[in-house]
């Protein structure tokens, strides 16, 4: 009969506990790498990938914004870079494009598509793709991010595809800081009344804090997927804290240096390459960052175009009409597609 001295088992006990503690923490070792390495799974529709460089948040939780490298699929536009020696803009930087609403999708994405095989070679081609609901028009990959079900999604994907694959010049819009469903999911970025409840519009929407490192960061995630599906450009709209005295607001930085703080911020961190971030607003007062940005200017007059263009820079300025008024050419200028002859 075999039999182990007390000094031996003590030896043995000690040792099992040792390669115990060590199996636990080689476990949570694991898991946390784990949890680690899911910010940057990629799902597509070929299967599952791995992208290094997709999260936009460091490991500190503050947004990585770095500058980006354009894929090598998108298309150069003479009009973009177009200057004289002396830095004053040239005609072809001027341009005349045509826009593609959420309604317009929603009615007839098969005619939205005809109507762009139509446009000539090299146009420019504006299309909604999100609405202020937080719903995506096209097949996103972003962690929880909604896909709109009162449209053909597959259809607007299809979309992006020959666009991507024609020789055209591709601009995204969506709402900025409007989002019903990043809000209820992220409650803390969204803009707040004086008892916590969040604030909303007349449409029911919810508003994001343009104070928040993770809307910035969500933005910016957003921009980067866009330029890997082959957008050229990203125009933000609802670009601004809405008119609300209630909203409560203790930041110590006023309400127009976070707007203008926000728009530099996003604008450098894809500043590199021909994709731009570009705004919308409603008056040329908007604090447009220095660089590529443009300004897509709706709701103004005729009689104010050539004003309007020569206080923010013609080579800056798009008016987004259906206006056929030709003082509107004194800009670039982007009209509906279906816009009566």
């Amino acid at each position: 009969m075999l039999v182990i001295s007390y000094r031996t088992k003590s030896r043995l006990k000690k040792l099992g506990v040792f390669l115990g503690v060590s199996v636990l923490i080689a476990a949570v070792c694991l898991l946390c790498w784990m949890v680690w390495l899911q910010r940057y799974v990629v799902y597509t529709r070929e299967g599952v990938r791995f992208d290094f460089g997709r999260s936009t948040l460091g490991l500190s939780g503050e947004p990585a914004l770095q500058k980006e490298k354009v894929p090598a699929e998108t298309v150069a536009i003479d009009y973009v870079d177009g200057t004289e020696e002396n830095g004053e803009p040239t005609e072809s930087e001027k341009f005349s494009g045509y826009y593609a609403t959420t309604q317009m999708l929603l009615d007839d994405v098969a005619g939205v598509r005809s109507a762009i095989e139509a446009l000539p070679a090299g146009s420019v081609v504006m299309l909604d793709v999100k609405s202020i609901y937080g719903n995506f028009y096209y097949s996103t990959s972003l962690n929880g991010a909604s896909r709109a079900d009162a449209l053909d999604v597959a259809a607007v994907d299809d979309l992006i595809a020959y666009l991507r694959g024609g020789d055209y010049h591709v601009i995204a819009r969506l709402p900025a800081f409007c989002d019903l469903a990043f809000a209820k999911a992220h409650t803390a970025s969204g803009l707040a009344l004086e008892s916590g409840v969040l604030w909303a519009d007349g449409n029911g929407c919810y508003w994001l804090d343009p104070n928040s490192e993770a809307v910035l960061a969500n933005l910016a995630q957003i921009c980067r997927e866009l330029t890997e599906l082959g957008f050229d450009e990203v125009v933000f709209d609802h670009f601004y804290f809405p008119d609300n005295g209630a909203i409560v607001y203790d930041s110590t930085v006023s309400k127009a240096d976070t707007i203008k703080n926000a728009a530099k911020q996003l604008s450098e961190a894809f500043s590199t390459g021909a994709f731009r971030v570009s705004f919308c607003a409603g008056s040329g007062d908007f604090p447009l960052p220095e660089g590529s940005s443009r300004l897509y200017l709706e709701g103004i007059h005729p009689e104010q175009a050539e004003a309007v263009a020569g206080q923010v820079g013609i080579d800056r300025v798009v008016f987004v009409t259906d206006s056929r008024d030709t003082r509107f050419d004194a800009a670039s200028v982007i009209r509906s597609l279906e816009r009566e002859d």
